[in-house]
C-alpha cells in the first residue's frame, strides 16, 4: 500500500536526479542528447539545485505526522512531479530527446504520489 511516507520517500529520487545535474550537467546533457554548451551547463546546475532541494525537503518531511502541513508538502511534490513528467513526455515525443527512461520513473513517482493523495491520511 502506498501511503504518504512511502510516496515522499520515493520522491527523494528526484534529488538523486538533481545531484547528477548539479555535479555533471554535461554528461546528463549528452545522455538526453542535448547540445552541450555553457548555458546548458548553467541551467542544468540550476535545475539540479532545485531537484536536490525538493529531494531534501521531501526526505525530511517523510516522517512527519500526517498533518495539513505534510499534505501540503505532498501536494507540492505532486504538482512538481506532474509538470516534470509532462515535460519529459514532451521532450521524448516532440524534441526526440532521450527522455523515455526519466519519463517512466517520473510517471511511477507521479502515480504513487497521486495514489497516496487520493484521500487524507488519518491524523496520528
Amino acid at each position: 500500500m502506498i501511503n504518504g511516507k512511502r510516496a515522499l520517500t520515493a520522491t527523494t529520487l528526484m534529488g538523486v536526479f538533481g545531484l547528477g545535474w548539479l555535479i555533471m550537467p554535461a554528461a546528463l546533457a549528452r545522455y538526453w542528447r542535448m547540445a552541450p554548451g555553457e548555458s546548458l551547463d548553467y541551467m542544468g546546475r540550476r535545475y539540479g539545485a532545485l531537484l536536490v532541494g525538493l529531494g531534501v525537503t521531501v526526505w525530511l518531511g517523510r516522517n512527519a505526522v500526517p498533518t495539513q502541513a505534510r499534505r501540503a508538502l505532498m501536494i507540492g511534490a505532486f504538482v512538481s512531479l506532474v509538470l516534470t513528467t509532462a515535460l519529459s513526455l514532451y521532450g521524448a515525443l516532440a524534441l526526440t530527446l532521450n527522455a523515455w527512461p526519466p519519463f517512466v520513473v517520473e510517471l511511477a513517482l507521479t502515480v504513487g504520489m497521486g495514489w497516496a493523495l487520493r484521500k487524507p491520511e488519518p491524523v496520528a
